[in-house]
């Protein structure tokens, strides 16, 4: 195998992200065949021009989409070379979930005004009769032409004035509300629960209807556990998985 050229350093806030994409681009054209090593972390910082702390994320991207194992002593071997149709999300704290939206394409099909009826404030955790704005739309994995997920969005009418540039730019929603309305996103709650695709869902997710589903919910929450966003998220079975790490905490002088 050639050896490559040292490439341009990667100028951008995601490094990670394009490091992540041209290494996929040579597994999947042959350049690394499956069984074979990638470059040690050592060579990749000098390939790319980029820290340790960039290329380890970018592996754990490979990682996350079946394209790579890490053994330790061994190096990282290529386990296939094409990339799982499943979107799997890792997430552990409020500065993950930007990288959800980095991944995906959201094409949105519909904004309306609506009140929030008996069962929506109950969803919102706010009181019936308030207004808010519901952006629906479809959303992608990569360059996938098959929707990973059903995305209803709802906004606080408060914060309407975000809703042009919601699926414009590959940031989230609170985040934009952050920016343009100078307030924190201090909680997000999260829900994932199964679900049976219906009929017209199933029709814009291209499953057969009575599919398996699942639902992933978040509210946002600002000061004094106010509703500024939910988003409620519903993804045929077979194109999404969440996936979770814990590890025990060694107890402290006081704790033993």
């Amino acid at each position: 195998m050639n050896a490559r050229s040292p490439s341009t350093p990667v100028a951008s806030q995601l490094q990670y992200v394009l490091v992540a994409q041209r290494l996929m681009q040579d597994i999947t054209s042959g350049r690394y065949p499956v069984g074979s090593l990638l470059p040690t972390e050592f060579n990749l910082c000098t390939q790319f021009g980029v820290s340790r702390h960039t290329v380890r994320e970018a592996i754990r991207r490979l990682q996350e989409r079946g394209l790579v194992t890490r053994r330790r002593g061994i190096g990282t071997s290529v386990k296939a070379n094409r990339v799982d149709t499943r979107y799997v999300q890792t997430s552990m704290a409020i500065s993950d979930l930007p990288r959800y939206v980095e991944e995906t394409r959201l094409v949105i099909a519909q904004t309306e005004d609506v009140i929030a009826d008996a069962p929506l404030a109950e969803l919102l955790q706010c009181p019936p009769g308030q207004r808010w704005i519901r952006v629906t739309g479809l959303r992608y994995a990569g360059r996938e032409k098959l929707p990973m997920a059903l995305s209803h969005i709802y906004i606080n009418a408060a914060y309407g004035g975000i809703r042009k540039r919601i699926g414009t730019i590959k940031v989230p929603v609170y985040t934009l509300i952050e920016r343009q309305y100078g307030i924190t996103i201090v909680a997000v709650e999260q829900e994932i629960r199964a679900g049976i695709i219906g009929a017209a869902d199933a029709r814009r997710l291209s499953v057969k209807p009575g599919s398996a589903g699942l639902v992933v919910s978040r509210r946002y929450c600002g000061d004094s556990d106010s509703t500024i966003e939910v988003a409620v998220n519903l993804h045929p079975a077979d194109r999404f998985s969440y996936s979770m790490s814990m590890r025990l905490q060694a107890a402290t002088g006081s704790d033993a």
